[in-house]
């Protein structure tokens, strides 16, 4: 008992470091719903969250309380837009805005969603949240729709996707363009037109073989544009490893004959083994011939 006493009090040092930065580094940002009154400190991080119908992608949350507006964006199965707290935030109730994305008003006269409320705050408490906030990364631009939707659902709709297979690509937004929209990427193996006669233009890329994993632009090109702003991605993906279970169709476009590799190697070793064999009856013959030749001792190959 008195080494399991001595061993706690020598270890509790060790963790006390650890059991203080647990509560922080697992504190998730607030929730801030339509219509809902949050308490808040300067330097708070807020999830403002909308249940479907009560917003789209895209819309600005704004406040004058806010670092700088917060954008709406798909996390499957709700909009979530990350906002944070002003250090300067005086103590009081301020209202929290929504402007639809591309409204033609300013952010100020968004329409009304909710309401924080400004906990007083003294300077060191103040000094800690610009050093907070001077150290935060930038908000993650990365949209995630839910898998039966097609993509792009806007030009951070980041799907994954495996290096050497075909995707299916979908335009929402350019009716009548038949034919006339070609889409470009570092990692097409191809350049797909888009086609449809309805409102939906759809296309199949290939995606090479040897592209590398990470994010990467797709460009669309109009030609009576220009290159209608080729600098701008119109959508972007992710390339996960190849699976090599999977035969890439960049790899068997290497064998004009249409012989794959897999079949290039079976051939030779098949080739291989009939060689053998044929080597090993010849030598059985060649004795056979010696054991019949008069005066030849028995088991001699000469």
């Amino acid at each position: 008992m008195d080494r399991l006493r001595t061993a706690a009090v020598v270890a509790l040092p060790l963790l006390l470091p650890f059991l203080a930065a647990s509560p922080a580094s697992a504190a998730e940002p607030a929730p801030l719903p339509l219509g809902g009154v949050l308490s808040v400190h300067p330097g708070d991080t807020l999830a403002v969250t909308a249940a479907s119908g009560q917003a789209v992608n895209g819309d600005t949350i704004t406040s004058p309380v806010l670092v700088k507006a917060g954008r709406m964006r798909m996390t499957a199965p709700r909009l979530t837009a990350a906002v944070t707290i002003a250090c300067d935030a005086r103590p009081g109730t301020y209202p929290v805005t929504l402007t639809s994305a591309g409204a033609s008003r300013p952010p100020e006269h968004g329409a009304p969603w909710a309401h924080v409320r400004v906990e007083p705050a003294d300077e060191a408490a103040r000094r800690a949240c610009r050093d907070k906030v001077k150290k935060m990364p930038p908000p993650d631009r990365e949209e995630h729709w839910a898998a039966n939707t097609t993509w792009p659902q806007s030009e951070w709709d980041v799907r994954s996707f495996r290096a050497g297979s075909r995707i299916t690509i979908t335009d929402n937004d350019d009716e009548g363009l038949d034919g006339v929209i070609a889409l470009s990427s570092p990692v097409f193996a191809d350049r797909p037109v888009l086609r449809g006669a309805r409102a939906v233009l759809t296309a199949t890329a290939t995606l090479r073989c040897d592209a590398a994993p990470g994010l990467y632009p797709v460009y669309r090109h109009i030609p009576d544009q220009g290159e209608n702003h080729p600098n701008q991605p119109w959508a972007r993906l992710r390339i996960a490893p190849a699976s090599r279970t999977t035969a890439c169709p960049t790899q068997q476009a290497a064998h004009p004959s249409g012989t794959s590799r897999t079949e290039v190697v079976a051939w030779a070793v098949g080739g291989v083994l009939l060689a053998a064999a044929g080597t090993t009856l010849l030598l059985k013959r060649f004795r056979s011939r010696l054991a019949d030749t008069p005066g030849t001792p028995p088991g001699s190959s000469g």
